[in-house]
């Protein structure tokens, strides 16, 4: 190891070769923290105290340099070159992982911990670290403080750098299970005891019964935590990882002097599965943690009211200054876009429709449209020829972000014909899921891509493909070091913002310096707001209130759907009498129909009774208080049953409720035309995060938000979105016509164009030219002249498109006016 150090700060490489030695920072921030009366890197030769006031031996030290060689040093074998590189750990790396293990061997299992690391923390790495070294910890006693260490990953297809990484890590073969295949081979590594076995949180719901668990200890590593963690996969882990003595062991503590009901014995016990264990610790790492992630895995804080901070926490600030990331928000351009609809002869404009709904129909037809997606197509491609094509020494890749899979299959068609229109030799791949029809025409993924195109992430890596269209897919998880600009037609926000455009942040050194976003839809200050969040440490203030699932249970009581009873007949068929879910259907359906199973009615209250808006209000209810039970009870101890026994009733009630797709009023966009639409550049430039922590605030999340819709006439609805996105076209294109006019005439312009091969020159004609027709008649155009030279981003489109205009007729041989 070789360490670069000066009085402020600290850098350290593996290998010396000459000119290409790459030394990386091993500071404790961007900026080392200043130590009284001590150089701010003495922390690498003696004591320091770290960010929670807990002091730490220096690195150099004689024990933290054994505990390095020891459990930190490795050599990492390339699969493709045979190479081997060695491996030290950056300094967060270090820390955390330290850290994670001095709190757990002090205090044992029954833990949860969050750790906030930035993409480009090296996550992985850290992982595998972790989970080797807890394989091997020892308490103060000098015992295992745990027996096996499960990873896990919420990939359906189990993430393999992660897998690989930490079989690399191995020292011992056989310490390291990967689940490759099903739930059996998952059955057969716990039931063995393996050290660290490494599986998706799915294979948990179908692992069998397992033998010998009792007194198990168990440290739960989780990659990527978010909501996914907050539900019924992550109680199923519980129950296979808990034998049924130990949960009554739990019990027990609790309910000392209770009389012992069997019913009410089952449900507690299902019910304490899913609250905090003492033999389970939870060990998880995200980047962009939610509310719900803080408060179930992260730290109580005093600082904060009632709220919760990370364990730890590597920043995207720090990342992206030490260059392990790019800054997405460095160029950041926004397009605004201008439409006018109008009522065809279909239309009523008397006639009253939902103004919600219509207003969102309206604004998709608009961005569905034909020359919509045309117009944005012709932006992207230009955009991407220009000024991205050539970045990355010409390897350059794009993708566009579309809102919907319609979406996603017309941008490809669109985009598909401006490439080939254009001769530009290369390939467009789109990805969606399933299939989409259109027209009566089906489209997938297959049909439109390439013939053996295979897995997308795979043929993007072609030199010869370079812009993927997506429509929900590959906007978390994928990772393309080529992937520089990024085209959003698609509304973002919070975490879907920040996950979706950091894809563009791997970097790809020495050739990719910088990226590039285009966005058709979010404006800068939501995308600032998104980001903001995850900048710097994210702490949550507040916290959920259980209150709110007796009210969600009292409000769906009221409605009058079930019965007491209902419940108690549940609660024997299923908990005692052990009746599989699908053998409940009879008994659901009399709760939703009505009727027996002669078809005839048998009750007075059931779900088809109510009216629509009843029954919008009954499921999203149910749902929502299923959503919440499942996670409060995993914060939360509760000492009553009833409201597990209503968790488990209304889950599977809600199975059995009818899909009832609402009626959207579909005729609206039968009954309007687009008559005008432009899209312009809005804004273009760097948005600029503060250095301060995100504050995220409890979700409420206080019940149904329906009820009667609200309802407008045609015509108004119409007027409205005119008002909102609307400009004075008339007059815009009067003047753009009156100036593409005198452009014809300039005979010196024409010859300008022809001859001249440098482009500035000839855009500097071109503006010139423009001036000039602008002044000849200054009285008439002077509203819209002021407009091109004080809105920078109309000033810019509009000399940008005139351009285009000109420059394509002319090299197509035609006069200007033809067009």
């Amino acid at each position: 190891m070789h360490f670069a150090v000066d009085d402020g700060s600290a850098y350290m490489c593996t290998q010396i070769a000459g000119a290409d030695t790459a030394f990386l920072p091993f500071n404790r921030d961007t900026h080392n923290p200043i130590i009284e009366e001590h150089f701010s890197t003495s922390y690498l030769w003696s004591d320091f105290t770290d960010e929670d006031g807990e002091v730490r031996p220096g690195i150099w030290q004689a024990d933290s340099l054994l505990l390095l060689i020891q459990n930190y040093l490795h050599f990492e074998r390339d699969e493709k070159t045979g190479k081997e590189k060695f491996i030290f750990p950056r300094f967060h790396q270090y820390q955390v992982v330290r850290k994670l293990l001095a709190h757990a061997k002090a205090f044992g299992s029954g833990h949860n911990y969050l750790v906030q690391h930035s993409a480009g923390s090296g996550k992985s790495n850290s992982i595998a670290w972790l989970a080797h070294q807890l394989a091997n910890l020892c308490g103060a006693d000098g015992q295992p403080v745990f027996d096996s260490v499960i990873v896990i990953t919420d990939r359906r297809v189990l993430d393999k750098q992660l897998q690989d990484t930490i079989k690399q890590f191995e020292k011992i073969k056989g310490v390291v299970t990967p689940i490759r295949s099903g739930a059996k081979q998952l059955t057969q590594a716990l039931a063995r005891g393996d050290k660290i076995i490494i599986s998706t949180l799915q294979k948990f719901g179908f692992v069998g019964e397992l033998a010998k668990m009792s007194g198990k200890r168990f440290a739960v590593v989780v990659d990527e935590a978010h909501s996914s963690q907050t539900g019924e996969g992550v109680k199923d882990l519980k129950l296979v990882l808990t034998s049924d003595e130990d949960l009554q062991k739990a019990l027990d503590k609790d309910d000392e002097g209770k009389e012992e009901d069997p019913i009410e014995s089952e449900l507690e016990k299902i019910q304490k599965a899913r609250q905090k264990l003492p033999h389970l610790s939870f060990f998880a790492f995200t980047a962009t943690p939610k509310d719900k992630t803080l408060e179930l895995f992260g730290v109580p804080d005093k600082s904060v009211k009632k709220g919760f901070r990370p364990f730890h926490q590597y920043t995207m600030r720090q990342a992206i200054a030490e260059g392990f990331i790019l800054d997405v928000l460095e160029s950041y351009t926004t397009y605004k876009t201008y439409f006018e609809l109008v009522e065809n002869e279909k239309a009523d404009g008397e006639k009253e429709v939902e103004k919600l709904k219509a207003r969102r129909l309206m604004l998709n037809y608009v961005d569905q449209h034909e020359f919509a997606i045309k117009r944005k197509a012709h932006i992207i491609v230009d955009h991407f020829t220009r000024n991205t094509s050539h970045k990355i020494a010409g390897q350059a890749k794009a993708m566009v972000v579309t809102h919907s899979r319609a979406h996603a299959v017309r941008y490809k068609q669109e985009l598909d014909i401006v490439v080939r229109e254009q001769g530009l030799g290369f390939g467009v791949l789109v990805a969606f899921s399933g299939t989409v029809t259109i027209n009566e025409q089906k489209y997938t993924e297959e049909n439109m891509n390439p013939p053996g195109t295979g897995d997308i992430a795979e043929a993007f890596k072609n030199p010869v493909q370079r812009i993927l269209v997506v429509a929900n897919k590959y906007q978390t998880g994928f990772d393309q070091p080529l992937l520089h600009t990024m085209y959003v037609d698609k509304k973002l926000g919070g975490v879907a913002a920040v996950q979706t455009l950091s894809r563009l942040n791997r970097t790809y050194p020495p050739l990719k310096q910088d990226t590039m976003v285009l966005d058709f839809v979010n404006g800068q200050k939501d995308i600032e707001a998104s980001f903001q969040d995850y900048y710097q440490r994210t702490e949550l203030e507040g916290e959920t209130d259980p209150n709110k699932l007796n009210n969600l249970k009292y409000s769906l009581e009221k409605m009058g759907v079930f019965t007491p009873e209902d419940a108690v007949e549940f609660v024997e068929l299923f908990v005692v009498k052990k009746v599989k879910s699908e053998k409940l259907q009879p008994f659901f359906q009399r709760i939703v129909t009505g009727k027996g199973g002669d078809g005839s009615i048998v009750r007075n209250s059931y779900y088809d009774k109510l009216t629509a808006e009843a029954k919008d209000k009954f499921r999203k209810e149910t749902a929502r208080y299923v959503k919440q039970y499942s996670f409060i009870s995993q914060i939360m101890t509760f000492t009553d049953t009833g409201l597990e026994k209503f968790y488990l009733f209304a889950k599977l009630l809600l199975r059995q409720l009818p899909y009832e797709k609402q009626t959207l009023p579909l005729e609206v966009v039968e009954m309007i035309d687009m008559d005008k639409y432009r899209v312009q550049e809005e804004q273009n430039g760097r948005i600029t995060l503060k250095d301060e922590d995100g504050i995220l605030v409890s979700s409420p999340d206080d019940g149904h938000r329906g009820g009667v819709p609200d309802m407008e006439k045609l015509k108004l609805i119409v007027k409205k979105l005119n008002e909102d996105f609307g400009i004075p076209f008339e007059e815009a294109d009067r003047v753009i016509n009156a100036i593409k006019a005198k452009l014809e005439e300039d005979d010196a312009l024409r010859a300008a164009f022809k001859t001249n091969s440098i482009e500035f020159l000839r855009k500097q004609k071109l503006q010139d030219s423009i001036k000039e027709a602008f002044l000849s008649n200054a009285d008439e155009f002077l509203n819209f002249m002021s407009k091109t030279e004080t809105d920078t981003g109309f000033g810019k489109f509009f000399f940008s498109e005139m351009f285009k205009w000109y420059e394509d007729n002319t090299k197509a041989g035609k006069p200007p006016s033809q067009v």
